[in-house]
C-alpha cells in the first residue's frame, strides 16, 4: 500500500489520516504538510486516524510526539482513532498512551472532550 497523508479540519482541530507506512522515509514530508495546516488553522485539537496504517517506526512515533508538544503549548488535546492491533501495540510500547488517549471515533473524541461545533 502506498503511504499517504490526508489532513482535514474541523472547528478548532485537525484530523490527520495516514495510510500505509509511517516511517523515516515519509516523516519529513509529513511534518512539513502538518506544519502548513497548523499555521493555517491554529488547531487546539489533533486526532490521528490510523485506520489504514500498516507500519510505524520510531521516526513516526517522533512525528506524533513532536506534534503533541506543539498542541500541549496551546493547552490542547491530541488523540488517536482507528488503531488496529499492530499500531495499538507499537503505541503502547512507545509509551504514547501515557500522554494521549485512544477514542473509538472522532465523534466519541468530541463528546468525551466536550467539544462543540
Amino acid at each position: 500500500m502506498e503511504s499517504k497523508i490526508k489532513i482535514t479540519s474541523f472547528d478548532e482541530g485537525l484530523v490527520i489520516k495516514i495510510s500505509g507506512d509511517l516511517d523515516s522515509s515519509k516523516t519529513f514530508l509529513y511534518k512539513e504538510k502538518i506544519h502548513q495546516y497548523m499555521r493555517e488553522y491554529g488547531p487546539k485539537y489533533i486526532i490521528w486516524d490510523f485506520k489504514d496504517l500498516t507500519f510505524i517506526d520510531s521516526a513516526g512515533i517522533g512525528l506524533i510526539l513532536g506534534r503533541f508538544n506543539e498542541i500541549e503549548r496551546v493547552k490542547g488535546i491530541m488523540g488517536l482513532i482507528g488503531l488496529n492491533s499492530y499500531s495499538r501495540k507499537v503505541i503502547q510500547i512507545s509509551g504514547l498512551f501515557s500522554i494521549m488517549k485512544e477514542y473509538s471515533s472522532l465523534k466519541a473524541f468530541m463528546k468525551e472532550e466536550r467539544i462543540t461545533l
